[in-house]
């Protein structure tokens, strides 16, 4: 029901903004963060369940702005 995205460079080398982290939440502020970190070498996925606004583990920064617009 509710999606947030954040684009972002997760390295200096690497422009583009080809990294994310999105957020989404069903009615009950319940979900996932996924987060892509990309880079010249390797390429990394993350996910974290969402619990009523609170991620099971510390949300990056991109994770979090993700889930602020999610829940606006």
């Amino acid at each position: 029901k509710n999606v947030g995205i954040v684009r972002f460079n997760a390295f200096d080398d690497v422009g583009g903004e080809q990294s994310f982290s999105v957020v989404m939440l069903d009615s009950d502020r319940n979900g996932v963060a996924v987060s892509s970190i990309y880079g010249r070498q390797e390429s990394r996925v993350y996910a974290k369940a969402i619990s009523k606004d609170q991620g099971e583990r510390p949300l990056s920064d991109e994770e979090q702005k993700a889930l602020e617009l999610a829940l606006s």
